[in-house]
């Protein structure tokens, strides 16, 4: 008789934790990025009584429970509801990723669901917390990753000026294959008839000074032509002082061939890639000449440290073989030249925002610079239930999660938060279970007592 008692009491007590749990899940109907919990229960034996019948071979058992009680709690990783913010740095996952954070203070790293993030006035990506949201540093030119190592996300307030080093034929970029071939040794910047088509540039130098920078283009033969660039920085000088010249090769299908001595390649930061510039040439015997320095005195990086990119590839393509990707084609068209460069005048930061899916911050500056600067990581945990809440949004592991970059399963959603996963309906019957439980075990104590006075009352 006993035993009911105390088995009542375990009902109440699993019957008041599931209370408190609800209780949590509503209070946090309307926390950006909480995951509610569910209690998970387990019986409790206290004995069993095995017996067999020896007639018909059968065993049989008496089991004697002792209640229930309380295992642990369970979060729930469905996805909760996206909400638009029009904030750009406010971010979701769609997905079952988390965000990386750590704390200044101790180093010590942090996961959420919450993407409410701002720049602070160090130009860091902080959470209302003030912990840094954790990323990979990219080019700012290709956009690629180019750093290995997580870092705290750090969006420059000002850039200073940068002078041009990288040129890149974008496509598209087209030359014209019907023009008839010209001989480049009667080249005459001044005399159009020449030249086949020129396209002005703007260069600048370390001071952020722009200058104007023009690039010829000259058919020589059937699929052969020359590539002039001339810059006259020095108007007290005669003559251009920044000048090049390279010969490419075209394909009867109008891609640019890779002939190892004009054109050349390095790898890409990752390594994935291969990039096929013009080649500044040995010092001996430049193909391009830069000047020490301008009247202003700002300089440009030295003639090895150039790029004129033309094109690119997957795979190392072989010499005399065509650059599968070509910035430049040689096709029976009209001209058409698209270029950029990587240098800038100083730029005052004006606003950030995140591209969605594969999650690059980007900074956009009063010089008309838009710079990728880093790639957002994410951590993605095999088991989630190895996250220990730490309350203010965060998780703490203590097994480290596989950290990745955006896209695929996990796309970054900016602009946007992500609400609670609550379900206020279906936690109001939760309550109303956990209510009529408690009610039933507390009936249960009632019922067990009267039994146990009746059973006193029989020696009255």
């Amino acid at each position: 008789m006993l035993r009911s008692f105390f088995n009542a009491i375990t009902g109440m007590d699993v019957s008041r934790f599931a209370l408190d749990v609800t209780s949590d899940n509503l209070a946090n109907a309307n926390t950006v990025g909480f995951k509610r919990s569910r209690p998970v229960f387990q019986d409790m034996i206290s004995q069993v009584i095995v017996g067999l019948n020896t007639t018909t071979g059968t065993v049989k058992t008496t089991t004697f429970g002792a209640g229930a009680v309380v295992d642990s709690t369970q979060k729930v990783w469905t996805i909760g509801n996206f909400k638009q913010t029009d904030i750009t740095t406010d971010l979701a996952i769609e997905g079952k990723a988390l965000f990386i954070l750590k704390d200044p203070v101790n180093n010590q790293q942090f996961y959420t669901r919450d993407g409410r993030f701002r720049i602070n006035r160090e130009g860091y990506m902080i959470n209302p917390n003030g912990l840094y949201l954790q990323g990979f540093k990219v080019d700012p030119v290709t956009g690629e990753v180019a750093g290995t190592q997580l870092e705290n996300i750090r969006v420059e307030t000002q850039i200073p000026p940068k002078a041009t080093g990288k040129i890149y034929f974008n496509q598209p970029t087209n030359l014209n294959a019907d023009v008839n071939p010209l001989n480049p040794e009667n080249f005459d910047p001044k005399n159009p008839s020449t030249y086949h088509y020129r396209y002005t540039i703007t260069i600048y130098d370390s001071l952020g000074k722009p200058y104007q920078a023009d690039v010829f283009f000259i058919k020589t033969d059937t699929n052969t032509w020359t590539i002039k660039l001339l810059s006259d920085i020095d108007p007290n000088e005669d003559g251009p002082e920044l000048s090049g010249e390279w010969t490419v090769t075209f394909d009867e299908n109008g891609k640019i061939i890779y002939d190892g001595t004009d054109i050349v390649s390095e790898p890409s930061p990752d390594g994935r890639k291969r990039y096929y510039y013009l080649n500044p040439g040995n010092p001996e015997n430049r193909n391009l000449i830069i000047p020490d320095s301008t009247p202003e005195g700002g300089t440009f990086p030295d003639a090895d440290e150039w790029r004129i990119y033309v094109g690119e590839s997957d795979v190392n393509i072989e010499v005399n073989n065509p650059i599968p990707i070509s910035y430049i084609t040689q096709h029976s068209a009209e001209f058409v030249v698209t270029m950029d460069q990587d240098g800038y005048a100083r730029g005052e930061l004006v606003d950030v925002y995140i591209l969605s899916e594969d999650g690059v911050v980007v900074g956009v500056y009063s010089n008309g610079e838009t710079l990728p600067m880093y790639r957002v990581a994410l951590a993605q945990f095999t088991d989630p239930e190895e996250l220990v809440k730490k309350g203010a949004n965060l998780y703490a592991s203590v097994k480290p999660p596989t950290v990745l970059l955006p896209g695929g399963a996990n796309k970054i959603r900016s602009g946007m938060v992500e609400l609670s996963n609550v379900d206020i309906a279906k936690e109001f019957i939760n309550l109303i279970t956990a209510q009529r439980t408690y009610q039933a075990n507390a009936r249960t104590v009632t019922v067990a007592n009267t039994i146990l006075e009746d059973t006193i009352n029989l020696v009255r």
